[in-house]
């Protein structure tokens, strides 16, 4: 959408957060990683009348006062911003590289293959400051030295000043005690994978997840580090996992939320997880970190920086086909469907966006307009609870986001990584 200012002014790119009344309490900001709050007064009146160009004056004045209305240069005003996105981020694979840090998944080695394993990750990290290494191992009992190996190899490759972070992922049958007593002496992090959670309605098969999933309770001295994740197909419920997750009380909690089922519910869902992680807060708790909302947080926090720039200012709500956060582009601005993330709303927040951190080849699912509108539902929750916090106790609030356990990888030194001492 083009509306002719006066003068150089011009609109920053923003998304309103249209609720149910239809009324737009929050708007967010995609240039400047920021959610403002719209005055009680324009709350009914100011998506409409952005979406016409029909402002009176209380509305203009309020636009230039948040600075909506600007004169700065856009995003990528003579090349600059794409020019960064292409210096500043690569995918080879398993390795991709975002600004100056480098990503890396390795799959099963043995003690001789880990130097020649990752020495090519660490050629790639020259000028990155972390080097985070997530060390997949699908089946069997993970070889405890092998990950020792891989800690002591990292520490040698890294030059100074550069942080290195670890994650094994594990899927949870591999769990056994005294796997868990290994790893409580070994500083990464650890996630397990669960198998699909039920629908709601089954006992049975509730039962027998359960009972599948239990032996994440060994690693109840290490949950700080622990993350626990699983799909949730289309009739199955958040919030019955949410609920599964307290009993248990787990620190960390990643779910890939499928096609299929209720968006509605899941909206709601989501809605009511993201109330009781900003009201455990207010009350001075630390909540559950339910990871595909607080990833997208941490972006926010960090002011995760932006790539290429898009085609239009605007973006509406989610609800067309073939792509929800397409609709405010004119038909011209949607050529190269294949992939909507660089001309979505949501493409500097979102956990599949294309935009930011690419995916491992072959892993990140193909975007359609189903998915997409449960990623802009993540997002949208997202963004209304990075508001919340914002009336929160920053203190508790940054222990939250960027403890060490609820960062991607715990970061160590490598003198840390070759000091290293097991207890098995």
């Amino acid at each position: 959408m083009t509306i002719p200012m006066p003068g150089a002014l011009r609109w920053r790119e923003m998304y309103p957060l249209v609720e149910g009344d239809g009324s737009c309490g929050l708007i967010y900001d995609l240039e400047r990683a920021a959610v403002l709050e719209v005055p009680e007064e324009l709350r009914f009146y100011v998506a409409p009348a952005l979406e016409a160009g029909d402002l009176d004056d209380g509305l203009l004045s309020w636009l230039v006062q948040e600075d909506l209305l600007t004169a700065e240069n856009p995003p990528g005003a003579n090349g600059g911003e794409s020019a960064g996105f292409q210096a500043g981020r690569w995918n080879l694979g398993a390795v991709h590289r975002v600004d100056d840090q480098v990503f890396a998944e390795l799959g099963p080695r043995t003690e001789s293959e880990i130097a020649g394993a990752i020495e090519p990750v660490f050629k790639q990290s020259l000028g990155a400051s972390r080097v985070e290494l997530c060390f997949s191992w699908p089946e069997g009992v993970p070889d405890v030295e092998v990950v020792r190996q891989l800690l002591v190899e990292a520490g040698r490759l890294a030059v100074a000043h550069q942080q290195i972070g670890f994650q094994l992922a594990l899927d949870v049958r591999q769990v056994e005690p005294v796997l868990s007593t290994c790893l409580a002496g070994i500083p990464l992090r650890v996630k397990v994978r669960c198998a699909p959670f039920p629908a709601r309605g089954g006992a049975a098969e509730l039962r027998r997840w359960e009972t599948s999933a239990a032996s994440v309770l060994l690693l109840a001295p290490l949950r700080e580090r622990v993350t626990v994740s699983c799909e949730l197909p289309g009739g199955a419920r958040l919030l019955d996992l949410w609920d599964w997750a307290k009993r248990l009380r787990l620190c960390h909690l990643d779910a890939d939320r499928l096609p299929g089922g209720s968006l509605r519910e899941y909206r709601n869902d989501l809605r009511l997880v993201c109330n009781e992680m900003a009201s455990e807060l207010e009350a001075r708790r630390s909540p559950i970190d339910y990871q595909p909302v607080t990833r997208i947080v941490r972006r926010l926090m960090g002011t995760e920086p932006g790539g290429r720039a898009a085609s239009s200012a605007f973006a509406w709500a989610a609800g067309s086909e073939p792509y929800p956060g397409l609709e405010g582009l004119p038909p011209e601005a949607r050529e190269g469907k294949d992939d909507p993330c660089p001309r979505c709303w949501a493409r500097k927040v979102c956990n599949h966006s294309s935009f930011l951190t690419p995916a491992s080849a072959g892993e990140s699912p193909a975007p359609t307009g189903e998915r997409c509108a449960l990623w802009l539902a993540e997002a949208e929750a997202a963004l209304r609870l990075y508001h919340r916090l914002a009336h929160c106790d920053p203190i508790d609030v940054v222990h939250f986001i960027e403890a060490p356990g609820q960062l991607p990888f715990d970061p160590i030194r490598r003198d840390e990584a070759e000091d290293a001492k097991l207890p098995c």
